[in-house]
């Protein structure tokens, strides 16, 4: 069939590297592997090209006004195509809210993170660093999300915990949302033998066991309390270190966080333990995995977290939080162990029970890999959009 994916930014020349982008780009390309036609209008940023073919999928950049200028560019592709359906994310593609009728084209909304849950909006604070939102802010972001999910035929969710958020605070039917998983590409993330080699830029902390870190380095993200329980793993784990990959996307606002968590490792002592890095490739990310003793993510709240599922897709056993979908993604001490967020002492004990037992390391890793190749691969991810789209029209089955 004709899918056209309308998301915010598309990896240009199939890099991705942060936030949804591998999201976007391995489900429109498994989703063209399959037969069907992938069209992906996005948001034209700087220099990149307006048009670009990626592999099988065509990709679509339009200027300012998005909103505009998207939906002239959707109405193009499903142009003459009764087997179209148009697949937005987030709330990229609130045009289609009015113009859905117009089009007569099914649409698939897929939320991947609500404004209001409840879990969310929440302030947090550390120090001099403040994680606040202004109401008038929220009350717009719930406006519109309201209203494109709303208009949606059906709303595709990245886990269960989202389901209760959207009826209770978008009024949204239950009948008409489906829970869809986010995958990893398990191909691509694997365990890596160790004779691979040191990943780039740990040269300084051959001989340690890593505990590895990777997202954001705001502060919901929870890093503050890891570098807390780093002071009493390396009593017990003298050769352990942390590696935090992310760094501060541009979006984050609110305060120096790279300065912040540098003066918290010099207070602590830890400058020979613990290394701070910026977002890498996507690609290169299953060699840290692979290379570390125990993935960590003390998030104070996830939708889904692709990070951890990838994590356990390279065989690493995963330490977590308990709030949001982590506990549907994470099988509590099989796959790795779940504690309370903000806790340092429970993140502590759980990482040095998995650095000093290499046979419960080796299990969870194990079961962990066996959990994404179950749940989240983008083939199962695709075949299970391939029912959603399949029950939008009628008794037609699009896909070959």
């Amino acid at each position: 069939m004709n899918i056209c994916r309308v998301v915010w930014d598309y990896p240009e020349g199939g890099l991705p590297s942060y936030g949804l982008q591998p999201v976007f780009y391995y489900l429109s390309q498994v989703q063209a592997n399959r037969g069907h036609d992938v069209n992906v209008v996005a948001r034209k940023v700087g220099s990149q090209p307006t048009e670009e073919v990626d592999g099988n999928v065509l990709v679509h950049r339009v200027d300012p006004p998005f909103n505009v200028n998207g939906l002239r560019k959707v109405r193009a592709i499903i142009r003459n195509r009764k087997d179209s359906v148009v697949h937005t994310h987030a709330t990229a593609g609130l045009f289609m809210s009015l113009a859905k009728h117009l089009l007569k084209v099914p649409l698939v909304s897929q939320v991947h993170g609500t404004t209001h849950s409840h879990f969310m909006p929440v302030r947090l604070e550390y120090g001099d660093l403040k994680l606040g939102y202004s109401p008038i802010r929220l009350a717009y972001y719930h406006q519109r999300e309201k209203l494109l999910w709303s208009s949606a035929d059906r709303v595709v969710t990245v886990s269960r915990v989202i389901i209760r958020d959207l009826e209770r605070f978008y009024s949204i039917p239950a009948e008409k949302i489906v829970p869809v998983y986010n995958g990893v590409d398990t191909d691509i993330f694997h365990p890596i033998e160790p004779n691979a080699g040191m990943p780039q830029g740990l040269e300084k902390l051959e001989g340690k066991r890593i505990i590895l870190y990777v997202g954001h380095f705001g502060l919901r993200k929870g890093l503050i309390y890891l570098l807390g329980a780093m002071s009493e793993i390396i009593k017990e784990v003298p050769d352990a270190a942390l590696v935090c990959i992310g760094g501060v996307p541009s979006w984050l606002k609110g305060g120096d966080y790279w300065k912040m968590l540098r003066t918290q490792i010099e207070d602590r002592r830890l400058s020979e333990s613990v290394l701070l890095m910026d977002r890498i490739p996507n690609k290169l990310l299953p060699y840290y995995y692979s290379y570390s003793s125990v993935f960590v993510l003390p998030s104070y709240y996830e939708s889904f977290s692709k990070v951890v599922a990838e994590a356990m897709a390279c065989g690493t056993p995963v330490v977590s939080t308990k709030k949001g979908a982590l506990e549907e993604v994470v099988e509590n001490g099989v796959s790795g162990t779940l504690v309370d967020y903000g806790s340092s002492s429970q993140l502590s004990e759980a990482i040095i029970e998995i650095l000093q037992d290499r046979k419960l390391a080796l299990k969870m890793g194990r079961k962990g890999r066996e959990r994404a190749e179950t749940l989240f691969t983008w083939k199962v991810v695709a075949s299970r959009l391939d029912k959603v789209y399949d029950s939008l029209n009628g008794s037609r089955d699009f896909h070959r």
